[in-house]
C-alpha cells in the first residue's frame, strides 16, 4: 500500500501536467512555431504503447512530451534535434516513419472487399437456388451398350 505522501505527490504532478497541457504551447510562440509543434507532436509516438502519436495520446509521458516539444521549439531547437533527442531517449521506434504510415485509401480497401464478397455470395446463392431440379426417374436406370461384333 502506498503512503499518502506518495499518492499526494503523484496527484500534484498529474494536476500540474494536466493544467499545463491545457495551455498548449507557450503564449510567446508564433503561428509558424505552433505549426511546427503540431507537426512534431504528430511525428513522435507515445513510448508507452507506440500506437498513437503524442498529439492524441493522453498518457502522462505523452503530456510531458508535448510540453517538452513546445518548450524546445520556443527555445529555438531544430526539428532534427528534437526528433534525435527522442530517438536517443526511447529508440528509433518512437519516430513515426512516413513510409509505414498507411495511406487514406487503406480505409476503403476492407469495405470494398467485404461488399464485393457479399455481392458475389448473394449472386452464387441466387443461382444455386434458381437451378431447376431434375425430375426423378420412375424406373431403374439402365445403361444400354452398343453391340460389338467380333466377326469381320
Amino acid at each position: 500500500m502506498e503512503s499518502g505522501k506518495s499518492i499526494f505527490g503523484r496527484a500534484a504532478i498529474l494536476t500540474f501536467l494536466f493544467c499545463s497541457a491545457l495551455g498548449g504551447a507557450p503564449a510567446t510562440t508564433t503561428p509558424e512555431q505552433q505549426a511546427r509543434i503540431l507537426r512534431l507532436e504528430d511525428a513522435v509516438l507515445a513510448p508507452c504503447c507506440y500506437t498513437e502519436p503524442v498529439s492524441r495520446h493522453q498518457s502522462d509521458i505523452a503530456i510531458k512530451m508535448r510540453l517538452e516539444i513546445a518548450d524546445w521549439v520556443a527555445a529555438g531547437k531544430s526539428d532534427r534535434e528534437i526528433l534525435d533527442t527522442y530517438a536517443a531517449r526511447y529508440g528509433a521506434r518512437v519516430l513515426v516513419d512516413p513510409s509505414t504510415k498507411p495511406g487514406p485509401w487503406m480505409m476503403w480497401v476492407p469495405w470494398v472487399f467485404g461488399i464485393s464478397v457479399l455481392v458475389f455470395g448473394g449472386w452464387l446463392l441466387t443461382r444455386w437456388r434458381a437451378r431447376p431440379v431434375a425430375a426423378a426417374s420412375t424406373g431403374p436406370d439402365i445403361l444400354v451398350l452398343p453391340a460389338f461384333d467380333d466377326e469381320e
